[in-house]
């Protein structure tokens, strides 16, 4: 890295990873660098700077059934609150099943909506126990 480069040292390497991917697909010059106890540092150029002060959360997803049982639709929310209130709202709008409110990794909303859905999609897959959510309420 140049002398107007910007280091930020992360207490976990989960949080840097995630920052690290976003980074990189903002098409940033990135250096990782693992540190003792778990702990990692990603440096950056100073045009990037911004990039690290962006703040990683997880997301939460869900599977809902569409008209058909073949037919799926992923919903993602910020929080397990907004995933749950859209279940029910998938429930009051047309009685379309769901399966249960998943986390997945800060790391995994690094990588933009794209490559996101497509990850979310294989990782949670197709859940066979889709319910109402009423039912479980």
């Amino acid at each position: 890295m140049t002398k107007t480069s910007v280091s930020k040292i992360f207490l976990n390497q989960g949080d840097a990873i995630a920052v690290a991917l976003y980074v990189m697909t903002s098409k940033g010059t990135i250096q990782y660098e693992c540190l003792p106890g778990g702990q990692a540092r990603i440096t950056v150029d100073q045009e990037g700077a911004a990039l690290l002060k962006e703040k990683t959360a997880p997301s939460y997803v869900y599977v809902q059934e569409g008209g058909s049982m073949s037919e799926l639709y992923l919903h993602e929310h910020e929080t397990k609150l907004g995933a749950l209130a859209g279940r029910l709202d998938c429930a009051l709008a047309g009685a379309y099943k769901t399966g249960a409110a998943v986390e997945i990794a800060p790391c995994l909303r690094a990588l933009g909506k794209v490559f996101f859905y497509a990850t979310a999609e294989a990782l949670v897959g197709t859940d066979p126990g889709l319910v109402l959510y009423r039912e479980i309420i």
